[in-house]
């Protein structure tokens, strides 16, 4: 069962994408829905700042009618996850502990994904290194990674 953190204080802000992200539905700056990538080590809180309806719309890809049961069993859990709003997307999730080699996974299905349309220039230059990144140095150091939606 993936753990719960609540982060006191403010996080050292690595990175902060929210400037990139669009609503999807109205074209403004994501309209305040802000997630963050976290991890902690020794006391000290690390966290990328990225747009909620943004990246949710890049796991959107995936939810649609007609996928076979199969080819949707592939699928990374976190991208599960938010197509059936449980783990780190239930109502109740807060700050939720996520397996990073899943995370990364997640990131490398978007990035290879067939139908462009769902991605922006945003995902390859921005979204994909910086997350990546983040990831890899949090595994690294044996860091657990956490997201707060």
């Amino acid at each position: 069962m993936p753990e719960t953190y609540q982060y006191q204080g403010n996080p050292f802000i690595k990175e902060d994408l929210t400037h990139l992200c669009l609503c999807p539905c109205c074209g403004a700056p994501d309209c305040g829905e802000e997630y963050m990538l976290l991890t902690k080590s020794e006391g000290k809180q690390e966290a990328v700042l990225f747009g909620g309806g943004t990246f949710r719309g890049y796991l959107n890809y995936w939810f649609y009618e007609g996928i076979a049961p199969e080819e949707y069993n592939r699928l990374p859990e976190f991208v599960r996850q938010n197509n059936e709003c449980t783990g780190w997307q239930d109502i109740s999730a807060q700050c939720t502990e996520i397996d990073a080699d899943d995370f990364l996974l997640t990131l490398e299905s978007i990035k290879n994904c067939n139908r462009k349309e769902y991605l922006y220039d945003d995902f390859e230059n921005y979204y994909y290194p910086v997350l990546k990144k983040f990831a890899e140095e949090a595994m690294e150091k044996g860091q657990k990674l956490y997201i707060d939606i």
